[in-house]
């Protein structure tokens, strides 16, 4: 097969899993507030209860690996929550590279070198994706990204940011915990919390954007301005 990695999404790809199990171990499955959202309701936990449960020191944004290195949820049959599995796995052997002005590519992993599953020519790396069902989650992700890349932004215009009582109220909040500020919002207008995941999704972005409107960003954990978005193990 002639490697045309970095690839688009037209390029040739495909890959047959066999289940093996081997890409489940040792890897460091990074997470959005949507994947742990879909996470923590397959398994009937508040995202917060999720979080302390099974991410990497209850932070949210790692999931936790057992004492072998393997994924928490990785189970005799397999992988335990394999219809919200995040992103990072529905990609594999994938990575996903996105720039702040949406240019997209991806990489190719080698995976383990006992690995069962396959290489093919068959298909391309959108009939991948689709397949996987990884564009919802892909959606999803580009729009936090969008989101940290504009909040960066109020960081570095803001001078003098000044007060407010929704920045008072946003000091206690854990931005990245949808369940947590969905329910301080509803409680503070008196809405009712919507049910639907993608619904709690717009939701949750809304109060985001509206966090950085309001207040100058100065609540957003500051980082370098990584401008590229990478989802790859």
């Amino acid at each position: 097969m002639v490697d045309q990695f970095p690839a688009s999404r037209s390029t040739t790809f495909g890959y047959v899993c066999r289940r093996c199990s081997r890409c489940c171990q040792h890897k460091r499955i990074q997470l959005n507030p949507y994947e742990v959202a879909r996470l923590a309701r397959a398994r009937k936990q508040s995202t917060t209860e999720f979080r302390r449960a099974s991410t990497v020191d209850g932070q949210g944004t790692v999931l936790a690996q057992k004492g072998d290195g393997t994924c928490v949820f990785l189970g005799p049959q397999g992988c335990e929550v394999h219809g919200d599995r995040p992103l990072v796995c529905r990609l594999y052997p994938l990575g996903r590279h996105v720039r702040a002005d949406g240019f997209e590519y991806f990489t190719r992993h080698e995976g383990h070198p006992q690995s069962e599953g396959e290489f093919t020519d068959r298909g391309t790396v959108d009939g991948f994706l689709e397949a996987q069902g990884a564009k919802p989650f892909m959606a999803a992700q580009d729009s936090y990204f969008r989101w940290l890349c504009r909040a960066h932004e109020q960081i570095a215009g803001t001078n003098d940011a000044t007060g407010s009582d929704q920045t008072d109220r946003a000091v206690g909040v854990d931005l990245l915990d949808i369940d947590l500020m969905i329910a301080e919002h509803c409680a503070d207008t008196a809405e009712n919390e919507p049910a639907d995941i993608e619904d709690r999704l717009r939701l949750h972005l809304n109060l985001l954007y509206d966090l950085i409107a309001n207040n100058g960003g100065q609540h957003v954990a500051e980082k370098p301005q990584d401008r590229t978005n990478e989802v790859t193990q």
